[in-house]
């Protein structure tokens, strides 16, 4: 009887740790195809947060014919943390083919999904990968990221272009920097296989650099009213 109880108590033992091994190995294949996931490489902005943060937030900052200011981010018990500065420069000829789309985009939309939802194809043609090294100037942008401490910022420059019916144009020059717990450098390089063939700084690069480093120098609490629009999972 003794034998028995023992074998008995060993069986459930042991079966517990296999439930608890195959338990944890499906929590890391879970965690591992979450992590995979948001690396994708053809992923919408809008999106990569929202699987990383679980909601995505868009807010005009400041905005006139030929920029836009926007701050993506997501809420975090109930305070917005920017997760993306995104300085858009607009191509100079809106075509009469997406002016609704631009107009819906003028009035607070966000760009990427305003026109994945109206059924265009969308292409990134990379421009510059970098960092953006840490800048008391840079306060105000910090303070929107969550009141980090100074630090290097990752950035990506590329040209914005939208394709249907076999006609390509270009809709604009976004710049975009992430906050360090979103986008590294490193993540970018990750998501784009061809990041170290676009790291040079153009004088055209280095004018787009500069005026983003000025917009991140702005207090933009003082400025205008802005549009808000929330898309949450």
């Amino acid at each position: 009887m003794k034998t028995k109880h023992f074998i008995y108590i060993l069986f459930i033992f042991l079966f517990n740790v296999l439930i608890g091994c195959s338990g944890n190995n499906r929590h890391s294949k879970l965690s591992q195809i979450s992590h995979e996931s948001f690396l994708l490489p053809k992923l919408l902005n809008s999106e990569r947060i929202k699987i990383k943060f679980g909601n995505y937030n868009v807010k005009v900052l400041n905005q006139n014919s030929k920029l836009r200011i926007s701050n993506l981010y997501s809420l975090h018990d109930g305070k917005k943390i920017t997760r993306t500065l995104a300085i858009v420069k607009f191509t100079e000829t809106i075509d009469s083919t997406f002016i609704k789309e631009h107009l819906k985009i003028l009035s607070g939309q966000s760009i990427g999904e305003t026109f994945k939802k109206n059924q265009w194809r969308i292409e990134k043609k990379s421009l510059y990968f970098g960092e953006i090294l840490p800048q008391t100037d840079f306060t105000e942008t910090y303070k929107i990221m969550g009141n980090i401490n100074p630090s290097k910022l990752a950035i990506y420059i590329y040209e914005f272009n939208i394709i249907k019916d076999n006609n390509s144009h270009q809709y604009a020059i976004i710049s975009e920097i992430y906050h360090p717990e979103y986008l590294t450098f490193d993540n970018l390089r990750k998501i784009n296989k061809n990041a170290d063939k676009h790291l040079e700084k153009t004088n055209f690069i280095q004018q787009l650099l500069e005026l983003a480093e000025n917009k991140m120098k702005i207090n933009y609490n003082k400025l205008q009213t802005d549009h808000t629009n929330i898309y949450k999972k």
